[in-house]
């Protein structure tokens, strides 16, 4: 193995460890601006525009190599139409310049500003930076898109070649509103203790009114806390909250095996349901920590989870009807579930709920 790539990075990075530059891409309609930011001794060091070798440039210097640094900055400096990267954008070189030293011992910057037209208003675009990699292999680009002087992003490219591929808000937000949606969905019917929960508060209802007030009760609920989690106003270490909820379908369940007569459980709905929606929100926390549209994702994930709790209870509704077996309870009322059914279901749900919650006090192996 050869180490001398490594010993002539090291030794680049020790010659000038400070290399960095800022850009800003001004996006207005079809128009584009570019301003780049950088050292000057980088341009000296990139270009042949040091001509009495002192290592940086003075403002002759940097005008007689105008035409070179608009090639060098249109090579390394690449913003494209599309996300893709296909469609390049061409820029003419309108300034160029050494900025003010404001004191003695700070280190001469050089701004240039490029601008290009394209044929129609952009959706979308991509920056593509490869600012002074060749002489500093750890040269750091801090890019930020202002688009049409609202909106505004920044990335940091952390190596060559790197991409910035940016989306305004208005055309993100449908493809992130349906993305959390399914993630929405997909969490409420794999998230096995919701469901156990569900099913408890079903157990206990005679009528489809009943069911909808208590399935109202737990969604006013958990989208509180979903919301307030989410968003960072609110913080319960989840380990206490997945223990609280297999405690919520045991403690329900138990009420379901003791009760005579059906009972819309819409109080119990509501109290646990602040709970479930904690739980909601530590499943869905790491998407949202990067995710800049936070409550158009929270929206949907709210929704996709109301969706996939109304289809699991349908369901399950439906089911409980369908099987044969007596439903009376006391003063002539009649439950959803046949009575064969309700009463080993609610053993079942407590003795899952009690297991989830030792499980996830660390009680079991």
């Amino acid at each position: 193995m050869s180490f001398a790539p490594l010993f002539l990075a090291a030794a680049l990075v020790a010659s000038h460890p400070n290399s960095f530059s800022s850009s800003v891409v001004r996006v207005d309609g079809a128009r584009v601006t570019v301003e780049v930011r950088c050292q000057s001794r980088l341009l000296a060091e990139a270009l042949p525009l040091d001509d009495d070798k002192d290592g940086v440039l003075n403002a002759a210097e940097l005008a007689s190599g105008r035409e070179d640094v608009a090639r060098y900055l249109r090579e390394h400096f690449q913003v494209f139409a599309d996300v893709k990267g296909e469609h390049a954008l061409t820029f003419a070189l309108d300034e160029l310049a050494l900025a003010p030293v404001e004191s003695s011992g700070d280190e001469p910057f050089a701004t240039a500003t490029l601008s290009a037209q394209y044929t129609s208003a952009l959706d979308e675009l991509a920056v593509r930076a490869t600012l002074f990699f060749e002489s500093n292999p750890l040269h750091r680009d801090t890019c930020t898109i202002v688009w049409n002087g609202g909106e505004e992003a920044s990335w940091l490219f952390p190596e060559a070649g790197d991409v910035f591929r940016f989306q305004p808000e208005d055309q993100r937000r449908p493809g992130v509103f349906t993305s959390y949606i399914r993630l929405g969905v997909e969490h409420i019917l794999t998230g096995y203790d919701h469901l156990a929960f569900l099913l408890a508060l079903l157990l206990a209802v005679g009528r489809l009114r009943s069911i909808l007030g208590v399935i109202s009760a737990f969604t006013v609920a958990h989208s509180v806390t979903l919301a307030l989690a989410t968003l960072e106003v609110v913080h319960v270490e989840s380990r206490y909250v997945e223990m609280a909820i297999a405690l919520s379908i045991a403690y329900v369940a138990c009420l379901d095996l003791l009760q005579k007569k059906p009972s819309a459980r819409w109080v119990e709905a509501f109290c646990f349901g602040l709970v479930h929606g904690l739980g909601f929100a530590s499943s869905v926390a790491d998407a949202l920590t990067v995710e800049p549209l936070k409550v158009t994702a929270l929206v949907g994930f709210n929704l996709g989870v109301e969706l996939g709790q109304l289809a699991a209870v349908g369901l399950a509704f439906w089911c409980l009807r369908l099987l044969p077996g007596d439903r009376a309870g006391l003063d002539g009322t009649t439950f959803v579930a046949p009575r064969g059914v309700r009463r080993p279901g609610c053993v079942v749900l407590i003795l899952l709920g009690l297991w989830w919650f030792a499980e996830r006090a660390g009680w079991t192996a």
